[in-house]
């Protein structure tokens, strides 16, 4: 007798467009639904993040009253999570752990249902989280059956779940198979029909995933539903007196397999994802070489590593670490941070949506909210990114600032009343999946980096990244003043950054030394397609401005105005992206890279 778990899995990120949401649902979540109900006898887990859970409520009540219903009849298992679908080991502990029993508690008032089992945030382990989920009260989880294979499990042992354990705590996890995620639904029903029907010596199967692949996947919604393949699939299942379907809640009171412990790890997909593309390459070369025999054997990066390979995603995270260690009413603001940590826009895959720049600003507002209204000014020197050197921080009622002060060039202007972070973008990188080389990003963004110029560069000079003269780097600085605040670098030249005295929302940088060409580089995170410079220059295409002397930026409704006290010449350019998705690869705009270059040193007003 085989045992099959077919559990599924469903989640929107907050900040997601409602027509995305709605057309989830329309093709993939309500029609699975009614599919597997339709059939009574199958057994099936679901689960729902919070944000996905909270929309359904107030937009198709008629969907939780069905699940309901499927709950009180036994026939379905509902399992827990962090509330808003973080990876939890990059988080605080005690955020996740109150995430996790803030959202079991969520569920049980609305199903009545306390659920045991968790479902782990893209698969993400680590074996610190056996203290987080029994200190949250979670019983079990799943975990790719790849990675206990490559602990010296073979296929015909993963019968039931194992436990593992961490000074005393005991955790129960299930082997998710890889092989029926690539089957189902995407096979021919005859393939996955013989794989089940030829596997009986390994007595249960689980088939875990999202349940956006049952119809909301570019082909998925004519192949599930309009050609039948989930009901011949489920009526093959409830026919087949050889195999029983069953919920990994009555499996969990029964003996386990054994013990094991298991590495940090993921599906073998997201650890692909995490290797920087020329090693990515080598990764699927040796994949080619290795039979399935030693594949097992072979794995990818580790999750974190996407903080190193996206500089934008290790700052968006140090920020939402920043905040949580220094939220001041917790309680009060506790669900803004948590959907500040939903873990879609820190990554990038096939899935992870760090490139779409709704999600980074969904991340910043909710952060900013969480933090509430600053009354007092406060500056910190302290290594805010983790490179092992301080930055200058600086937070008051309108902005939060982080410096650098080797470059003396912003990384993070955060604007209170906007809730946004104006330096939301993400730099030109090359991944593997680019069919030619583009143009790519020489060196970290940030706003007011500062250029000795050789001679004018081209617009398009300026596009690449190339004959931008020497970078700037100040060896010192001074705190000058920090009511309002005022700071000194100095290096080859000197630069002052200061909150002007009579209106605090505008920052002005003031040059003092003799230099012929000199540029200042300022990146910004505004995405619009449709912004224009001085409501005049559409910023589809390049520029090249000549002979300014202040100009202004409107972002839906937003404006920033740079004025200066001397006449300048202004590049400019969209930054744009190519990234890939479920439904192909696509061009983004993630921002706008300016240069403005004069004949001597100037001083600058942004105004905010």
């Amino acid at each position: 007798m085989i045992r099959f778990a077919f559990y599924i899995h469903n989640h929107q990120p907050p900040g997601n467009f409602d027509e995305v949401f709605e057309s989830a649902y329309k093709y993939a979540y309500q029609p699975l639904l009614d599919t597997i109900l339709r059939h009574k006898k199958i057994k099936f887990g679901i689960h729902y993040s919070g944000p996905l859970l909270e929309w359904l409520n107030r937009n198709h009540p008629e969907h939780l009253e069905l699940l309901k219903d499927s709950l009180t009849r036994g026939q379905a298992e509902l399992l827990g999570s962090a509330y808003a679908e973080p990876i939890l080991s990059m988080i605080p502990e005690q955020d996740a752990i109150d995430q996790i029993k803030f959202f079991n508690d969520y569920l049980y008032q609305k199903f009545k249902i306390k659920p045991r089992g968790l479902w782990l945030t893209e698969r993400v382990w680590e074996p610190q989280l056996i203290r987080v989920l029994c200190a949250a009260g979670i019983e079990y989880t799943l975990i790719d059956d790849t990675v206990f294979l490559r602990e010296g499990l073979t296929s015909n042992r993963l019968n039931s779940y194992y436990i593992t354990e961490k000074e005393g705590d005991i955790l129960k996890i299930f082997p998710i198979s890889m092989d029926l995620r690539y089957l189902i639904p995407f096979q021919k029903f005859n393939r996955v029909k013989k794989f089940l029907n030829r596997s009986k010596s390994r007595i249960l199967w689980i088939m875990a995933d999202d349940g956006e692949k049952f119809g909301f996947w570019p082909g998925t919604y004519k192949r599930v539903y309009q050609q039948g393949w989930l009901d011949r699939f489920l009526n093959f299942l409830e026919k087949n007196p050889e195999i029983e379907t069953v919920l990994l809640s009555d499996i969990a009171n029964q003996k386990p397999a054994g013990k094991i412990y298991l590495p940090s790890s993921s599906y073998t997909e997201m650890e692909e994802w995490t290797l920087p593309p020329e090693r990515t390459r080598i990764y699927r070369r040796l994949k080619k070489c290795l039979g399935k025999k030693y594949f097992t054997f072979l794995r990818g990066g580790y999750f974190y590593n996407f903080l190193r390979k996206y500089p934008e995603a290790n700052l968006m995270h140090k920020r939402m670490l920043y905040v949580s260690q220094n939220i001041k009413n917790k309680k009060r603001h506790i669900q803004d941070l948590w959907r500040g940590q939903s873990a879609c826009a820190y990554w990038h895959g096939l899935f992870g949506g760090l490139y779409l720049p709704h999600l980074r600003a969904e991340v910043y507002k909710n952060l900013l909210k969480a933090e509430g209204v600053q009354t007092k000014a406060h500056y910190e020197e302290k290594d805010f990114d983790g490179d092992s050197q301080k930055e200058l921080i600086y937070s008051d009622k309108n902005f939060f600032f982080v410096i650098k002060p080797d470059t003396a060039s912003f990384i993070e202007i955060d604007h209170r009343k906007e809730k946004r972070n104006l330096l939301n973008y993400l730099g030109r990188h090359p991944e593997v999946y680019h069919k030619k080389r583009l143009v790519y990003d020489r060196y970290p963004r940030g706003f007011g980096i500062d250029h000795i110029l050789h001679r004018i560069p081209s617009l398009n000079e300026f596009f690449r990244g190339r004959n931008l003269g020497k970078d700037i780097r100040y060896d010192r600085f001074k705190v000058m003043r920090l009511k309002p605040l005022r700071l000194k670098f100095c290096g080859e030249i000197e630069k002052q950054i200061e909150l002007n005295s009579k209106n605090n929302r505008i920052i002005e940088l003031k040059y003092r030394g003799n230099k012929n060409i000199f540029g200042i580089e300022l990146s910004l995170g505004l995405f619009s397609p449709r912004f224009c410079i001085n409501k005049k220059w559409h910023q589809r295409k390049k520029l090249k401005i000549e002979e300014l002397q202040e100009f202004s930026i409107d972002d839906r409704g937003f404006a920033i105005s740079i004025q200066a006290d001397r006449p300048f010449s202004l590049l400019s350019y969209q930054i744009e992206t190519v990234s890939r998705f479920e439904s192909g690869q696509e061009r983004i705009t993630q921002g706008i890279g300016l240069m403005l270059i004069f004949k001597s040193l100037p001083q600058l007003r942004v105004i905010l």
